[in-house]
Parts: structure tokens; C-alpha cells; sequence
């Protein structure tokens, strides 16, 4: 069989702590509220297919967080590996982009040398500018690479004295960053001054996985324990899950399998790597969840979605190629990069 049985014990904890990918998406005229709800399309429309791992020439070994740049490549964190991978849709090559394959270190690359070195690295995000944001997590920082190697540590003003673990990261259009702390909420730097300022605590999300920004500029989403929170204005709205399970539904009638990796969409739908139910899921804006993808058995199977296997996903990140929108699924367990292309509209 093509899946892994045994998952690192290692990267299951880690994956509670380093879920997060989002492209930065178009701004429309969603507010707190969510905004208009959106039509998704029973699961046997998406089609699932293998795009990296089995094809494309090198390997991909317990893939985590994904990104996706003005160009097509998609980067990934392998989290255990300490290094990020990149994959180039024209040159059908995976390489090393930054970080020592199984060589933890904290060294920035300024120039883009080749010799930047990552510990744990989880969380990724791409902004418009294609610059990369990356946590750190083993070495407590926050780092920023550009698509041609160069990586430093992002600095900021700190009076407040505030040091989360930046567990997740997402950017707004106006260039605000947010942080997710593990355990201890949710940190804005400033763009106007690069001041680092507490926007909701933790008591308030719980421990969170993962994070995306809204199309909108103030509305900043989180999964955090089991469920999807909406952050706009400081104040946080639990808008689908209450408990662990596996169940479509509205709001509270619907419940995830715990951690999970989210990305948004440009018409503001939440897409939710669902880790260990083995599911990739839709949330709508105003709290409607529904399976797009995977059959809830860890398996690889590729084909229509509601017939799909994954095994253990654990990033997810969103595009749109050639007039179709795509995600694109770290699937952990069978060391694989999926593909899921939505049906025409």
C-alpha cells in the first residue's frame, strides 16, 4: 500500500502547533459579519489527483505547510526536517529552498548564499509580494525569505514585552502582520509603527493551529482546539465547530477532528485540512461546513473526491490556474503533495 502506518510521534505533536497557509487574497467587501455565504459543490465534483512525490523528479518527505507564489511554486515545510522544500511547476524539479535537510540551526542568509538554516520550521505564508513568511518555531523567531533564497529575521519594536511562539502567521493587505501564539492568542504588528501589540488572548481561542486572513482587510480566521474562530475588530466569533467528531453542518452542528491547516479562498471560503479525520473541508463565511474531499479512511486513493483517500493532510493552500481553482494538500502520511481541482463553474 502507498500510505505510511506508523506516523512520527514528533510530527504529530508538531503538527498541532505549525498549521497555517494562506495566499494573500484579492479585497472585497466582506466585514465582520462574514459577508455573503457561498454555493459548495458535492464532493464527487473535485477531482483528486498526485501532483509532487510521484512525477515530479525528487522527493517529498513528511510534508506540512504549503505556499504557492505569483508563479505557480509551491513551497513546503518539512517540519521534522528542519528545511523547505520547493517545487517548480515548469522545471518538474523539487528542491531545497532553505534550511539543512536534518540539520537543525538558526543562521539567517541575508544575501542568499545557500546557507540559511531553519528548527522546526511550521508555519508558512506568502504575501502579494511574494515575500515568504516562515515560523521558526525552534528557534523562537519569525523569518522572512524572498523567492530567490535570501532569509533574515524579521525585526519589530517590542515595548510591550510581548514574546509569542509564533505558531502562525498571515498578513493583511494594508501590510499589518498577525501572530498566532500557541496557547496564548493572537499579536498584531503594527504596520504603521512595527510595534507588536496583543489583539485577543488565549483564554478567549484556546490553543491554536492554525490561521488565515480574509479577503477582507480586518477579518483574521483561526482553528483553534476544534473549531473556526473569526477575529474582527478584536473580538473573536466561533463561527463552525464545537466539539471533536466528524460531521458536516451549520455553525455549532458541525465538528472537526481537532488540529487542522486552513487557507481562504478569494470568495471568502475558509478550506480546512481536516488532519485526522482525513478530509479536506469547506466552511462558508457564515458557518456551513461540508467535505469536498477524502472518504475519512487514511489511504491514498486519487479520483472523484467523495471516493479520495489522504493520510493525515496537513497543509492546504489555495490558487487559481488557467480559470480553475485549486488546492493543494500536504498529505503527511503518504509523504505526497495532492492536488484537488474544483468543478467548472
Amino acid at each position: 500500500m502507498r500510505y505510511k502506518i506508523f506516523f512520527p510521534l514528533l510530527l504529530l505533536i508538531l503538527n498541532i502547533f505549525f498549521q497555517s497557509c494562506s495566499k494573500s487574497s484579492p479585497t472585497n467587501n466582506n466585514s465582520g459579519n462574514g459577508g455573503n455565504d457561498t454555493i459548495i459543490s458535492p464532493p464527487s465534483k473535485y477531482v483528486v489527483d498526485t501532483y509532487a512525490g510521484d512525477g515530479i523528479q525528487g522527493t517529498i518527505s513528511d510534508p506540512q505547510q504549503l505556499c504557492i507564489d505569483s508563479k505557480g511554486v509551491l513551497y513546503v515545510s518539512e517540519t521534522g526536517h528542519n528545511c523547505i522544500k520547493k517545487i517548480d511547476p515548469v522545471l518538474q524539479t523539487i528542491g531545497l529552498f532553505a534550511g539543512l535537510y536534518d540539520n537543525p540551526g538558526c543562521a539567517d542568509d541575508p544575501f542568499g548564499s545557500g546557507t540559511p538554516s531553519l528548527t522546526f520550521p511550521g508555519n508558512l505564508f506568502i504575501n502579494k509580494d511574494d515575500q515568504i513568511f516562515i515560523g521558526d518555531y525552534g528557534c523562537a523567531k519569525l523569518k522572512v525569505a524572498n523567492t530567490t533564497g535570501m532569509l533574515s529575521t524579521l525585526d519589530y519594536n517590542n515595548p510591550n514585552n510581548l514574546f509569542p511562539d509564533v505558531s502562525a502567521i498571515t498578513q493583511d493587505p494594508v501590510g499589518n502582520i498577525f501572530l498566532a501564539g500557541t496557547y496564548d492568542g493572537v499579536y498584531e504588528i503594527r504596520a504603521s509603527d512595527q510595534v507588536l501589540v496583543s489583539v485577543i488572548n488565549g483564554t478567549e481561542t484556546g490553543i491554536i493551529s492554525s490561521m488565515a486572513m480574509g479577503p477582507g482587510a480586518e477579518n483574521v480566521y483561526v482553528s483553534a482546539k476544534h473549531s473556526i474562530i473569526r477575529i474582527y475588530s478584536g473580538q473573536a466569533t466561533t463561527i463552525a465547530g464545537d466539539s471533536l467528531g466528524d460531521r458536516d453542518g451549520v455553525g455549532a452542528a458541525a465538528s472537526f477532528g481537532g488540529a487542522m491547516s486552513i487557507c481562504t479562498g478569494s470568495d471568502g471560503t475558509i478550506y480546512v485540512a481536516d488532519t485526522y479525520n482525513n478530509k479536506i473541508r469547506a466552511v462558508s463565511p457564515n458557518g456551513q461546513v461540508t467535505t469536498i474531499a477524502g472518504d475519512g479512511h487514511s489511504g491514498f486513493v486519487n479520483g472523484p473526491g467523495d471516493k479520495a483517500e489522504f493520510a493525515g493532510p496537513s497543509g492546504i493552500a489555495f490558487t487559481t490556474s488557467g480559470g480553475n481553482n485549486i488546492l493543494y494538500v500536504s498529505d503527511n502520511g503518504n509523504s505526497l503533495i495532492r492536488k484537488i481541482t474544483f468543478p467548472n463553474k
